[in-house]
């Protein structure tokens, strides 16, 4: 085997790793500061979508299963993430009282659930973050 073709099987085996990993979490638009900070563990694929300051703008869990369950009750604005339609759930969080909190969960053409979870500071907030949340495909 030639010298070139031993380096690029290397290198290819070295990028595989890589590119697996970028590949987990959804494409984000290429025209903009946010970043994924992502972490693996066995059956879950959690991504922390960050903004140039590092603060977070939402987090996403993609599994094949999450326990979530969502209340009619608890509706709040509808939406259309990944091509489907669905709703933003209402949610507190007991150590933030005030925020503006909502998660949604939308099931994926591969098996998976994506669980969405956005927190906001004002109800105005939200509308940027769904619209990037709206933007992803899987």
């Amino acid at each position: 085997m030639n010298t070139g073709k031993i380096l690029l099987a290397l290198t290819l085996s070295l990028l595989t790793p890589v590119l697996q990993a970028q590949a987990a979490c959804p494409r984000l638009d290429a025209n903009t500061s946010i970043h994924w900070e992502e972490k693996q563990v066995p059956d879950l694929t959690f991504c922390r979508a960050l903004d140039a300051s590092g603060n977070e703008l939402f987090s996403l869990s993609l599994a094949h299963d999450y326990p979530f369950k969502p209340s009619r009750s608890q509706r709040a604005e509808s939406a259309v993430i990944n091509g489907r339609s669905t709703y933003w759930y209402r949610t507190e969080i007991a150590t933030r009282p005030g925020v503006e909190a909502r998660e949604t969960l939308v099931k994926l053409n591969d098996g998976r659930v994506a669980y969405f979870n956005v927190q906001a500071n004002t109800i105005d907030a939200l509308p940027p973050v769904f619209d990037i949340i709206s933007r992803l495909s899987f």
